[in-house]
């Protein structure tokens, strides 16, 4: 027997649904990632929650804090 599927969620249509997909993808693309090239030039994003990612990303974070308190920023 096939599990029953739940219903989507109804989506905005037209110029609403516009905005709110290109709200969506702007947040999207703010939001802090880690890639990876490995030697042949080919790159792999970590997923957030891995512990790598982690600490790459609080890695990232403290040099950029640094380099603000540098600068005077």
């Amino acid at each position: 027997m096939i599990p029953k599927r739940k219903p989507a969620v109804p989506r905005p249509r037209g110029a609403v649904g516009n905005v709110a997909a290109s709200l969506a993808r702007r947040r999207a693309a703010r939001e802090p990632r880690v890639v990876l090239t490995d030697p042949g030039g080919h790159p792999r994003t970590l997923h957030p929650s891995d512990p790598v990612a982690e600490r790459v990303l609080d890695a990232a974070e403290r040099l950029v804090l640094a380099a603000q308190r540098g600068s005077g920023v």
